[in-house]
């Protein structure tokens, strides 16, 4: 590792720093503004000072009660003679408020669309054309100040980069890989063409340039490498290393110790996480009354995109929830607003209250999710290596069943294993049959399960970086050959 270097141009754009303030001014936590409950507690003063006031004033009958009655007036007289400003404005307003409203509601269509777009531009900036050119221009000038930096940068011999969105990334004059995990727009194209406009097809451009102006690429699976790079793009295969991923462990977040019975310990653990995460719902009206009690649930860790398949689990849940009567919930992990089509779907189908969306789970929630799961499902028609849903279940004991696709079938190798684990991604019905056997036989499951999982847990990520380096070892020398000729 003393050989990797992670370098960058010093400061960022000022545009960066508002943006990201603004982002961080959206996230924050919702309360009373100092206006506001200033606002509040001067109308409760004036409240009360009214009230005393108008019982004084009943009771005056005699000059020695008038005397007391103006004494305690006088002070709130001059109060208001000092905030006339600010009054006077306030009843006028008040006057002629029906005369505004009926101006205001010629101007309202046309401010709605105008509040409607800054808010587009402030919340989900990367659709707006304005933006989607600043960021455009705002990146060609970092990667020149970047290029600046590792022309001065002699001693590095090899360079490696982790996305393939950065096409300036193969104008480095020296031996470099980057990486391609997969290029799900060329297998869904209809699907992602609704997601961000103009923007997801320009990431797509950025993609296919980079992967045509690469020397060396590195990828997760043999899938992606023949299937995709290969076979689509026309990439030489002694330019592409495969390099598997390790297994995703996620027990070290709910593992308790100290306590005569760990394994209660933690399962309550869990279940405090998950209430946690249920009080951030998308449906908390209905959620934040399962807090009390224990919950039977299938999980799906994801986000909602098109490769993701949500469609093809909702039906064959819907299925069983209203066919075979099972009692599970399902709890999804992305954002219905993200994607209309789930939405409706669950709308549609009236499973507001047994479809749960916990989006934005931090790493904790999410091992509780897979701990406290019966059964835990991944129906991706599309993945660039064997999905984590596997190793991270597996991990927390609990068993998975998953779709039969290549990288799937390139990494858990054993047919029975595959007969049991594997369901049909295009069929529903035949993702409803698996989803119930596993429901009905999950000890089984998990024991067939937990024999690939222990030899997938052999190989650690410091594997992964090892080989990494490697390969950009190799390529560095193959340069340095040239250089010699």
């Amino acid at each position: 590792m003393d050989r990797v270097r992670v370098i960058g141009p010093k400061g960022k754009p000022y545009a960066l720093y508002v943006y990201e303030a603004w982002k961080s001014y959206l996230k924050r936590e919702r309360g009373s503004s100092w206006l506001r409950r200033l606002s509040r507690g001067m109308d409760k003063v004036a409240t009360r000072a009214q009230m005393r006031l108008e019982r004084r004033g009943i009771t005056v009958n005699s000059l020695s009660t008038l005397l007391m009655f103006c004494v305690e007036a006088l002070p709130v007289g001059a109060l208001l003679l000092m905030l006339a400003p600010l009054w006077i404005p306030m009843l006028l307003v008040n006057r002629w408020k029906p005369l505004l409203q009926r101006g205001f509601q010629r101007l309202a269509p046309r401010i709605a669309v105008k509040r409607a777009r800054l808010k587009a531009l402030l919340d989900e900036p990367q659709g707006i054309g304005l933006v989607q050119r600043l960021f455009a221009d705002m990146e060609h000038s970092e990667s020149q100040r970047m290029q600046k930096v590792i022309e001065r940068l002699h001693e590095v011999t090899a360079w490696y980069c982790p996305t393939a969105f950065w096409p300036a990334f193969n104008e480095i004059k020296a031996p470099r890989l980057m990486c391609v995990p997969d290029v799900v727009l060329t297998d869904f194209p209809v699907g992602f063409s609704s997601v961000n406009g103009n923007y997801t097809l320009q990431v797509f451009e950025k993609v296919q340039e980079s992967i045509h102006s690469a020397h060396n690429l590195v990828t997760y699976s043999d899938a992606v490498k023949w299937g995709t790079l290969v076979d689509r793009y026309g990439v030489d295969a002694e330019k592409i290393s495969v390099i598997h991923h390790a297994a995703n462990k996620l027990n070290r977040s709910v593992e308790i110790t100290g306590f005569p019975d760990t394994e209660k310990t933690a399962k309550h653990h869990c279940q405090k996480l998950l209430f946690q995460a249920l009080l951030r719902a998308t449906n908390i009206d209905y959620t934040s009354g399962l807090v009390n009690g224990e919950l039977q649930f299938i999980f799906y860790a994801s986000q909602f995109r098109p490769n993701k398949n949500i469609i093809t689990l909702l039906r064959a849940y819907e299925y069983l929830l209203r066919n075979r009567y099972i009692s599970h919930k399902l709890i999804l992990t992305g954002h219905p607003r993200s994607a209309p089509e789930i939405q409706d779907f669950i709308s549609i189908n009236r499973l507001e209250n047994d479809v749960l969306c916990l989006p934005k789970l931090s790493i904790a929630e999410l091992a509780a999710c897979y701990k406290l799961a019966t059964l835990a499902v991944n129906p991706s028609l599309s993945e660039g290596g064997c999905p984590f849903t596997f190793t991270e279940a597996l991990s927390v004991d609990t068993p998975v069943v998953m779709a039969r696709i290549p990288v799937t079938e390139e990494v858990l190798t054993d047919p029975q294993l595959q007969e049991i684990s594997f369901f049909d991604p295009y069929d529903w019905q035949d993702c409803a049959r698996r989803i119930e056997w596993g429901l009905a036989h999950p000890q089984e499951l998990l024991a067939r399960q937990r024999i690939t999982y222990d030899q997938l847990s052999q190989r650690s990520w410091s594997d992964v970086v090892n080989e990494h380096i490697e390969v950009l070892d190799r390529i560095s020398r193959v340069d340095r050959i040239k250089n010699l000729q």
